[in-house]
């Protein structure tokens, strides 16, 4: 009897560690008559416990005596357990690992016969004295943000009652403008946007003998990834050799998805160059890399996303062999033990247009109209430009303004006849509307618009910047307007677009416009006729009376 007690002390004082380690309550049923009851914590709904048997006995004041097999046993149900067994069990008792107690603990039960009871409670009642193990459900939480919980074993008489934790890693992602790091920023098309991934461990890392580890993003059409711009840190080491890298994998709908991760971040803690150190509870993964927003760019709107999630092992009573030294450069990484994942993390970067209204002071449309876009916010910008090009069945005549119409010239020979204003009354020509990327990706300073049919330009792709909007090609009759300058800027709270200048607005659409109306020149008097006019007057008048005085003169001295 007191070898039997100091042996079941052992399974008591073992059990109250494991007991230890898991946070909610529900209710369930227990085979064979026992009755649960509702805790006061709701269990997390993905949670599915199974509740094994493994020895029974007699118990009083916190002792089993008489141990014998139970139900979920691996040795016959009600045959007492023998000697060697308890060695064993007696063997274990100074581990400070939990999974290395579980290790000798495991070989007793029986997981692949029937639980006593499977379901989502976490207390018990009416059991049969004994020693019982707890474990989620294989598969219960298979692609969820849960870690199954590390097997669960206590000395019970007729109570078990236990509050598991869940442990899983997080990941967070941010957008890096020099010292900040943001959730929200702007760019022009053509510019480069940093991004910075964080990931932790669960702080029961230790009870894993391996941990599988892997990111996964996503950038939207309007993100193109940078290659070669991975980089991986692990406790502030580069180990980016270390990771395998699918650097951008493209699909039409959903954009571009690039994958990095580990099969063992625990096995770089056996790197002796560079040196690691032990991967645990604190230890934080760093992936940065940059992509470069695109002529695919959402303008406005919804902005252009990039979302990341972190997949990664979440059972610690299965994962692996353990740790070996980890290859550079390393093969796609295929885990084989249950993984969980964590929510996306989601930052957006938002681009925007302005757009030009050209009328005249009666609110006709000035198609033809030049303007120039110049500003340290200008890089590759988007701008809808008309082609025509001559054709026999095209639908359009061009004035000899430099303009394009759709009415015909009238050739009559008469005052109706207007074929002077037009370059040719013979040639037609068809339109085709095309974007054109301008700006500095082709080497240029600034960006030249045309003013459509519609009366209107668009620059599409704008971020932050000193804008001046010049009108360099004007038409005949009409006076050049001043340049216009405004200042761009972003508030990234309500993820909005600000201009200083009045004439420049921001509509409920986060994007720029203008309405710009060129004034007619103005009908100024002829001055040519009428001063060659005066002069002859004026020089008849001295010559006339150079006469008068000179006769007057001649009869004042013959007198």
């Amino acid at each position: 009897m007191k070898r039997i007690k100091k042996v079941v002390s052992i399974l008591l004082a073992m059990a109250m560690v494991f007991a230890m380690s898991l946070t909610a309550f529900a209710a369930g049923n227990v085979e064979g008559g026992g009755n649960s009851e509702q805790g006061n914590t709701p269990a997390t709904a993905t949670h599915t416990y199974e509740i094994y048997q493994i020895f029974t006995g007699d118990y009083a004041d916190g002792v089993l005596s008489n141990i014998k097999w139970g139900a979920n046993g691996t040795g016959t149900v009600d045959e007492k357990v023998t000697e060697t067994i308890l060695n064993e069990l007696e063997k274990v008792k100074n581990e400070t690992s939990d999974t290395a107690r579980l290790a000798v603990i495991n070989k007793y039960a029986n997981l692949n016969s029937t639980p006593m009871e499977t379901g989502t409670a976490t207390k018990y009642t009416g059991l049969t004295p004994g020693y019982y193990l707890v474990k989620d459900q294989d598969n219960s939480l298979a692609g969820t943000n849960e870690a199954y919980t590390l097997y669960v074993v206590q000395v019970v008489n007729d109570t078990l009652e236990f509050t598991p934790k869940s442990d899983v890693p997080s990941t967070d992602k941010k957008i890096v403008e020099g010292e900040n790091k943001v959730n929200t920023n702007e760019a022009s098309i053509g510019d480069e946007v940093n991004y910075e991934i964080t990931g932790t461990m669960p702080s029961r890392i230790a009870d894993y003998k391996t941990y599988y580890y892997m990111f996964t993003d996503t950038l939207s059409k309007g993100l193109t990834y940078k290659a070669n711009s991975i980089r991986v840190t692990v406790n502030g080491v580069d180990v980016t050799n270390y990771f395998w890298k699918d650097e951008g994998t493209y699909n039409e709908t959903t954009g571009t998805t690039i994958k990095v991760g580990i099969l063992d971040i625990k096995a770089l803690s056996l790197l002796t160059n560079p040196t690691v150190g032990e991967i645990t509870e604190d230890t934080k993964v760093v992936l940065t890399y940059t992509a470069t927003l695109n002529e695919n760019a959402v303008i406005a709107g919804a902005g252009n996303p990039n979302d990341v999630k972190l997949s990664y092992s979440n059972d610690p009573n299965n994962s692996g062999n353990g740790s070996t030294t980890p290859p550079e450069n390393p093969d796609e990484p295929k885990p084989t033990h249950p993984v969980g994942e964590t929510p996306k993390k989601e930052v957006v970067t938002y681009t925007t247009e302005l757009t030009i209204l050209k009328t005249d002071e009666d609110s006709k449309f000035l198609p033809g109209v030049e303007f120039t876009l110049t500003g340290n916010g200008v890089n590759i910008v988007l701008v809808t430009e008309e082609t025509f090009t001559a054709a026999a069945d095209g639908e359009y005549w061009k004035l000899k303004n430099g303009t394009y119409t759709k009415t015909a010239p009238t050739v009559t020979g008469d005052d109706t006849d207007n074929s002077a204003d037009y370059d040719s009354v013979d040639t037609k020509y068809t339109k085709t509307t095309s974007v054109v990327a301008k700006g500095n990706g082709e080497t240029k300073t600034d960006v030249v618009g045309t003013v459509q049919a519609d009366g209107t330009v668009t620059f599409k792709g704008l971020g932050v910047g000193e804008y001046t909007i010049t009108e360099t090609k004007t038409l005949p009759g009409y006076n050049t307007i001043d340049p216009i300058k405004f200042t761009l800027t972003f508030n990234a709270e309500t993820k909005t677009f600000e201009s200083d200048n009045d004439k420049v607005t921001v509509g409920t659409d986060n994007t720029l416009d203008t309405s710009i109306v060129n004034q007619k020149g103005s009908l100024l008097p002829s001055t040519g006729g009428i001063g060659t006019t005066i002069f002859y007057v004026v020089g008849g008048i001295l010559v006339i009376g150079a006469g008068i005085l000179l006769v007057t003169k001649r009869r004042m001295k013959a007198q």
